[in-house]
């Protein structure tokens, strides 16, 4: 074969790996993980010329998929590979600096995910893509809040909104409403959440994700707890327990666990035991 059609083969099952990866995120983490181990494999069994940006993307790919299943340590080391190669390409780069800060969000080091996302801001700027602005700016809310700086939080979600429309992509509206709804509730300001949970109800009956839908039960029940709506409560933390079982690699079903278990005992869920 062609050296060259060779490596357009090799960069062809690479790419549809990458690809399958990041489109099961939120559906299938088993199938996230898998894809992506399948991607680095590939890179490492070519001696293939491949282009750089791909190499990054696997890496970085691979390094999202292991955060997301909570394999921190492993993500930082395949995060640090990607970080290795020089990239021109924007979107690569960008999304690097997503996952990366992601990372350091969940490992509490919030000043160094906020740096990466300011990275990732002036860059975004350039591509007119108001999609990737609300991501950026939805991710800069979750390290305010979980930094415990809730009034940058609210006004990074908000600004997130503000970048999207009905024709934006309906993860992305999901998620940043999702956030914004939790840090409301966080905030104790639960008529305002109860009135954002209406305006979400119609966008969540779109969603397929199963995980996107165990969130959305599950912010439910905070809301409804906070408001002292026992069997409410109750039944949407049943719905999203049973949900997010279906992931069990995913690290947010223990947490749900524990915030179930921390319930009165007239609460008991049936399924904690």
């Amino acid at each position: 074969m062609n050296p060259i059609d060779r490596t357009a083969l090799w960069a062809g099952k690479i790419r549809e790996l990458i690809d399958a990866s990041f489109a099961s995120r939120y559906d299938d983490l088993v199938a996230t993980l898998r894809n992506s181990m399948a991607a680095v494999a590939l890179l490492n069994e070519t001696h293939c010329e491949l282009p750089v940006e791909l190499v990054v993307a696997a890496w970085t790919q691979y390094g999202n998929a292991l955060r997301l299943t909570g394999r921190y340590a492993e993500a930082e080391r395949a995060l640090a590979r990607a970080g290795a190669f020089p990239v021109s390409d924007l979107p690569t780069r960008i999304h690097l600096l997503e996952v990366t800060a992601s990372l350091y969000r969940v490992t509490g080091r919030y000043g160094s995910a906020k740096d990466l996302l300011v990275s990732g801001l002036a860059a975004q700027q350039s591509l007119a893509d108001p999609a990737g602005l609300a991501q950026i700016y939805n991710q800069l809310g979750l390290v305010h809040s979980d930094a415990g700086d809730r009034h940058q939080a609210f006004r990074a979600f908000q600004t997130a909104l503000n970048f999207l429309g009905p024709g934006s992509p309906p993860g992305i509206l999901a998620t940043t409403g999702h956030n914004l709804f939790h840090a409301l509730i966080a905030a104790g300001k639960l008529e305002t959440a109860s009135v954002a949970l209406v305006s979400l109800e119609p966008l969540y009956r779109r969603l397929t994700s199963t995980r996107l839908l165990a969130k959305a039960d599950w912010m439910r029940a905070r809301l409804c707890r906070a408001l002292k709506q026992r069997s409410a409560a109750r039944l949407a933390y049943e719905r999203a327990y049973e949900l997010l079982s279906t992931e069990p690699c995913s690290p947010e079903l223990p947490v749900l666990a524990e915030e179930m278990g921390a319930l009165p005992a007239c609460w008991a869920f049936k399924g904690s035991s």
